[in-house]
């Protein structure tokens, strides 16, 4: 309880508890449903509009007919720098303030269908969150979600009046003060309710405080980003109930799935799914490792030491599938129907002697172009399987174009990772690659043959990066290396100095 009894100088339980939003106007005029008429339509409500009502609507009323003009033609490209973030921070301001009253009256839509009277299911709605997405234009989710929150925030009022309270009043209160936003109040309320039914009442009050305080800031110090303030709460709720993290472990390890889709007709396969969180850790630290931020230089006399034009979302794609790779060479690999798992894919000779054509992958109904069949071969090699016009087989043919295992050990040991430059890609992920590609010609020899992650394997042909072997020897060629160098990532031998021309 250290951090709970750090907060205390700030808001203890003896200080007043912040008030929730006032539901002013209920000791004047409140809304009466005890007059309506019936009408064609259905039934139509007639009622005095509230002192509260009317305020409310007259200054929305002002605000409109007050910024219609400067937003509708608002220029931010003519903003200075320091207009541009002041700005910034005041429509945000006015947003939160907004954003407030946008919750408060969705809380109040579920109450509405309740009583003696559906009020918005006598209007034609089905529901509280239909009432609010028809009439507000939201999506479904933000219509439940402003409900949600709305009624976490909203004081209530009882038979005779008086106002009832709510269940967040520390929220609540920087909430319509403008100095808290719907997601960061969002969070708030999911972490505290969470624990609330473990936790005492005067313990949860005191988080709540001390966490409002941390994510509205002080004078001392700025508001927190909602990113930030999910983790802050997360560690106040370990503290308050550290007890609960063993059940929630075992909740997340009943819902612990991975699921693998249909391909789509843009030849892509959806793969979807929750993992553990020492799982999913485990898996974004081994490919954020290898992820760079960095582009290609379009200058030619640039002298970068490396540039790559992927976006770390298809990085992360391209490492996710050097792991796979890896993990199908590995000793201990469990075999598919007596071999190691492999992918079947049917091809005519005729194809891949012309380079055109399509192939199709067994099980798959999206082709294969020849030339991604052809860096399937390249790294995994191929066996040809003869069939007569009624689809007989007629011969199998023996194993041919890979790389053994011991030509791959000597070229991991020369190598030691992908050789483009500044991929940190390990020599255990990669590819092993033709230079001078199998159909022209080139043996399956390690003088032939050099390391590549999956991502750099998928477009060595096509470019910007150009492979050379004299003697054996990888030089590569390419933005920031405009002549040919010798790269390797073994740690038992440097490189060899640059060379002008061809190597």
């Amino acid at each position: 309880m250290v951090v709970l009894g750090a907060r205390r100088r700030v808001a203890t339980i003896s200080d007043p508890a912040p008030t929730c939003r006032p539901q002013g106007g209920f000791g004047r005029e409140i809304d009466s449903f005890s007059g309506y008429r019936p009408n064609v339509g259905g039934v139509l409500f007639t009622r005095r509009m509230s002192t509260h009502g009317t305020a409310l609507r007259d200054g929305i009323a002002t605000a409109i007919s007050a910024l219609a003009e400067p937003v509708g033609t608002l220029a931010p490209a003519r903003l200075s720098a320091s207009e541009y973030i002041a700005a910034l921070r005041e429509v945000e301001d006015l947003g939160r303030l907004v954003d407030a009253a946008r919750i408060a009256l969705a809380g109040e839509a579920e109450k509405r269908t309740q009583g003696p009277i559906d009020t918005l299911g006598a209007l034609g709605y089905a529901s509280a969150v239909d009432a609010v997405a028809m009439i507000t234009s939201a999506a479904d989710r933000d219509a439940k979600r402003r409900i949600r929150v709305g009624e976490s925030l909203n004081s209530g009022v009882s038979l005779t009046g008086a106002e009832t309270g709510c269940t967040h009043p520390a929220i609540a209160a920087s909430v319509f003060a403008g100095n808290l936003s719907i997601d960061v109040a969002t969070i708030l309320i999911d972490a505290l309710d969470g624990v609330g039914s473990r936790v005492d009442d005067a313990v949860l009050l005191q988080a709540e405080e001390a966490l409002v305080e941390v994510a509205a800031g002080t004078p001392e110090h700025p508001p927190l980003r909602a990113d930030l303030v999910r983790g802050q709460a997360q560690l106040f709720v370990e503290v308050l109930d550290p007890e609960g993290v063993l059940p929630r472990e075992e909740v997340a390890r009943r819902k612990r799935r991975f699921t693998i889709g249909r391909e789509t007709q843009d030849g892509l396969i959806p793969v979807n799914g929750l993992l553990t969180l020492e799982v999913g850790a485990s898996l974004k630290r081994l490919i954020d490792a290898h992820v760079r931020k960095v582009s290609f230089s379009d200058d030619p006399d640039s002298m970068v030491e490396h540039v790559d034009d992927r976006f770390p979302h298809q990085k992360r794609h391209d490492t996710f599938a050097d792991i796979l790779s890896a993990a199908a060479r590995v000793k201990d690999a469990p075999e598919l129907a007596g071999s190691a798992p492999a992918i079947t894919v049917a091809v005519t000779q005729a194809a891949l002697d012309s380079g055109e054509g399509v192939g199709a992958i067994d099980g798959l109904d999206i082709p294969l172009s020849v030339e991604a069949i052809g860096r399937l071969i390249d790294s995994r090699g191929m066996q040809q399987v003869t069939f007569n016009g009624s689809g007989r087989v007629l011969s199998l043919g023996s194993v041919q174009r890979c790389f053994t295992p011991s030509q791959r050990r000597a070229i991991n040991a020369r190598d030691g990772g992908c050789v483009i430059p500044g991929c940190t890609t390990p020599a255990g992920w990669c590819e092993v690659h033709h230079v001078i590609p199998w159909r022209d010609g080139g043996p399956t020899h390690t003088d032939n043959g050099v390391l590549l992650c999956w991502g750099h394997h998928q477009i060595i042909d096509s470019g910007p990066w150009e492979l050379s072997m004299p003697d054996g020897v990888p030089y590569v060629r390419g933005p920031g290396h405009w002549t040919w160098t010798h790269t390797t990532k073994s740690r038992t031998r440097p490189p060899s100095a640059s060379a002008d021309g061809n190597p």
